[in-house]
């Protein structure tokens, strides 16, 4: 009984988890009515685009791996709570569950923040604002820590940048979720790693 008390445990977890993208989707929706601005106003399945995206992950895969080894110390007291974080989330990483949450948050989060917040903000405003502007809020939204904020922020920022080269909201999801992927697989190398007393990667 206990061992299928954790796995319901597990499991609700988990969905509780994809269920926060389900419902930024539907933020990006509702908010799309609202300011005129359907999340996928701006969204085609354009090959190119898609490749264009998925080679944007490069830049970002290499600061991940720089960061996971840094012994600069507030990257590296930062990368102690990101793997504590998620250690202790409420799931195991499955690789299954690792595409899932990496897709989930790609698709939820472009379609709010790029899709909507910045063709939006576009109309009214000059391309640099309407890159960096939603980024504060993304940034905000990320605030488990100040250092966090500022690094999904300046994250944002390069999505929006992708967005706004492409017109197509599909390269920004393509890059968040394949990155999202790689940090997921990396993480939890590094708890499977620091549970057997290795170094994170």
């Amino acid at each position: 009984m206990p061992n299928a008390r954790r796995q319901r445990d597990d499991t609700r977890a988990f969905l509780l988890v994809l269920a926060g993208a389900g419902l930024m989707i539907a933020a990006a929706y509702g908010l799309g009515l609202l300011f005129h601005a359907s999340p996928l106003d701006r969204f085609s399945l354009s090959i190119a685009d898609a490749l264009f995206g998925a080679a944007a992950t490069g830049p970002l895969v290499l600061v991940l791996f720089w960061f996971m080894r840094t012994d600069i110390r507030a990257l590296a007291r930062f990368r102690r709570s990101q793997i504590d974080f998620f250690a202790d989330i409420g799931f195991k990483f499955t690789p299954l569950r690792m595409a899932l949450l990496a897709l989930a948050a790609g698709v939820s989060e472009e379609l709010l923040f790029r899709g909507v917040f910045q063709s939006w903000i576009e109309r009214g405003m000059p391309l640099v604002w309407a890159i960096v502007l939603p980024n504060i809020l993304f940034g905000a939204l990320h605030a488990r820590t100040s250092l966090y904020a500022f690094i999904a922020g300046l994250v944002g920022v390069y999505m929006g940048v992708l967005f706004a080269a492409t017109g197509n909201v599909l390269a920004p999801i393509v890059t968040h979720a394949i990155y999202d992927w790689v940090a997921l697989v990396v993480t939890q190398r590094a708890i499977e790693n620091r549970a057997a007393g290795k170094p994170a990667l």
